[in-house]
């Protein structure tokens, strides 16, 4: 290319971002993608390798395109609007709390769940995960949120599906198994006022009434209080925490799963006796509706013994939060790095692509490098759940019950893994996709240009979902003082890092024994907080390492991107199909 300032002024300037518009239009994000393709072909088991191989083919030409399109529109500033709005009132004087919200997003969330994502008759543990894995490289979407709190919703009825009471089987069918096709969607309400985190200090009542309810409603327990941050507030049964009144676990956190609106009550917008008594206007997630409600009555089915609730929710929902967050941003990473590496190939500057200056070279390697990292990291955890049958275990009492040692302390490790891997991806993400929006100078904040700027809002919120980095570190701790005497910290650590180079292994062994062996990281005193720093520091290190040698076991070899043999391929690909067609 001709160097434009060596050329004479022209007020016609016929400069385009055609070609590039053109290669990230075309860019398939399974069938272009062969780490994406490496990650499977090493994970995915043989014998459903064939199977799971044909279905992302083909649900990736949805994802890529017809997905991809309908969730940029939905961010559309004006359409951004309509998710912040809620219609309380009918003509009529009627409590409806109707959430209002746009129409590509409800077409993206209706076509989404008929995947039937956790139908055992349609989907196996691998096929759900990277199916969920393609459609997370479009970011949250106002949809990606549901799906993770129906998996967690899906998972703890599973737990004590011979138990459940039959209302509460039904729910269960209705989010796993569908009817005629449909399939519900689940959220989770924890969070109140006083703390998110802190859920042992939730104040929602459930009581359990023996009088019939002006919703005919009897012998059943019932919801009072306010939960103050509810996301997904739009689907049909929530996840619920609160404390049993009149029992002998009346101080102790209890899980129930709510209906939104009671049989026969949807239709005429009846919901099931609470409120949505705002919708919160977020950083990121716009097109997601998250609300304070407030429960007057609820009807509510528990979950499992009430006295279990805490570590329920905690070790089996939360966690399977936690896993979303990470492996979504993960797969949100590889399209960001792709971008950005091909508008650097594009654009040039001063008679040279911008590629090809050294300091951009460096973040190109970068970017590239965090995404791969992060992605094999994440497939490998999700294995380790895998191999568990996805079955997480709720807390560090019900671990010590499996006699099995080595079984017990592999259950472990992925417990502190999926802690782990929230904390430094939820930190590391949103820096790469703001390096990543520089590659494109002031285009790169353009909400028309480019979808970055939804994705750096959409990580700012992944990274406070399901505990910030400070409460997940101060648990990670306990746990290691709660299990010292079966699983000694520098055991854990030469086991998380299997593979790597003795000495890395030794050095972070030893370093990682120093700061689980403080005794307790709550006190305020200058060796603590010289202990939290480090461990603040360290635990980025530690994850990373594990990360690295998850990306050298995969053995990538494949090619590089580059800009102008895609827009070749994708040229020749469009004009073969011309022919085609003009034959036909």
């Amino acid at each position: 290319m001709k160097n434009i300032s060596s050329q004479e002024g022209n007020r016609n300037n016929k400069y385009t971002f055609d070609d590039f518009l053109f290669v990230r239009n075309h860019f398939n994000y399974y069938k272009d993608d062969e780490f994406f393709q490496a990650l499977v072909k090493k994970y995915i088991p043989q014998d459903e390798f064939e199977t799971i191989n044909r279905d992302l083919i083909a649900l990736s030409d949805y994802v890529s395109f017809r997905f991809r399109s309908l969730a940029d529109t939905a961010n559309e500033l004006e359409n951004r609007i309509k998710v912040t709005k809620i219609k309380h009132f009918d003509a009529h004087n009627h409590r409806i709390d109707r959430i209002e919200r746009c129409s590509e997003t409800e077409i993206l969330e209706r076509e989404v769940f008929s995947l039937g994502l956790f139908d055992p008759a349609r989907n196996t543990s691998w096929s759900r995960f990277v199916k969920m894995f393609l459609l997370y490289e479009n970011g949250e979407s106002g949809v990606m949120c549901p799906v993770a709190c129906t998996q967690g919703l899906v998972w703890l009825l599973k737990k004590y599906e011979k138990e459940l009471t039959p209302e509460a089987f039904d729910i269960l069918k209705n989010l796993r198994d569908g009817i005629d096709g449909e399939y519900s969607k689940g959220s989770q309400f924890v969070s109140e006022i006083q703390g998110g985190s802190d859920v042992p200090a939730n104040l929602v009542e459930a009581v359990f009434e023996k009088e019939e309810g002006l919703d005919g409603f009897s012998n059943c327990w019932r919801l009072y209080g306010q939960k103050f941050f509810c996301s997904a507030a739009h689907t049909e049964y929530a996840l619920v925490t609160a404390k049993p009144k009149n029992t002998s676990s009346s101080t102790r956190i209890a899980a129930f799963v709510v209906p939104s609106w009671l049989p026969g009550n949807k239709e005429q917008e009846i919901r099931n006796s609470y409120t949505l008594d705002r919708l919160k206007p977020k950083l990121g997630t716009a097109e997601l509706p998250t609300a304070e409600i407030t429960y007057n009555g609820a009807v509510a089915y528990p979950i499992g013994p009430l006295e279990k609730g805490l570590s329920d929710v905690v070790g089996i929902v939360l966690s399977l939060s936690r896993l979303h967050v990470a492996f979504g941003m993960a797969a949100g990473a590889l399209r960001v790095a792709r971008e950005a590496i091909l508008y650097s190939q594009f654009r040039s500057a001063f008679g040279v692509p911008v590629s090809s200056f050294p300091m951009m070279i460096n973040q190109i390697n970068e970017v590239e490098h965090f995404s791969k990292r992060t992605a094999t990291g994440a497939f490998k955890i999700y294995s380790e759940f895998i191999h568990f049958d996805e079955e997480l275990i709720s807390g560090i009492t019900e671990l010590e019950s499996i006699e099995d040692i080595e079984e017990r302390k592999r259950r472990f490790r992925l417990r502190e893994l999926i802690m782990l891997q929230k904390i430094v991806v939820a930190d590391e993400t949103p820096k790469m996709i703001r390096k990543a929006i520089s590659f494109f100078g002031g285009h790169g904040v353009m909400e028309d240009f480019l979808s970055f700027p939804r994705l750096h809002r959409d990580s700012m919120i992944m990274e406070l979902w399901e505990g910030p980095r400070n409460v997940l570190l101060t648990q990670i701790h306990r746990d290691f003082s709660r299990v010292e005497k079966w699983y000694s910290a520098v055991d854990f650590c030469k086991d998380l890092l299997k593979g790597a180079s003795k000495d890395l292994v030794d050095e972070y062994a030893e370093e990682f024994n120093r700061i689980m062996s403080h005794d307790n990281i709550l006190r305020n005193d200058e060796k603590t907080l010289k202990i939290c720093r480090d461990w603040e520091i360290f635990s980025e290190k530690l994850f990373i390492a594990y990360q690295e040698q998850a990306l050298n076991e995969l053995e990538f070899n494949g090619k590089k991107l580059r800009f102008s043999r895609l827009l070749r391929r994708f040229k020749k690909n469009k004009n073969a199909k011309k022919e085609i067609r003009s034959e036909i």
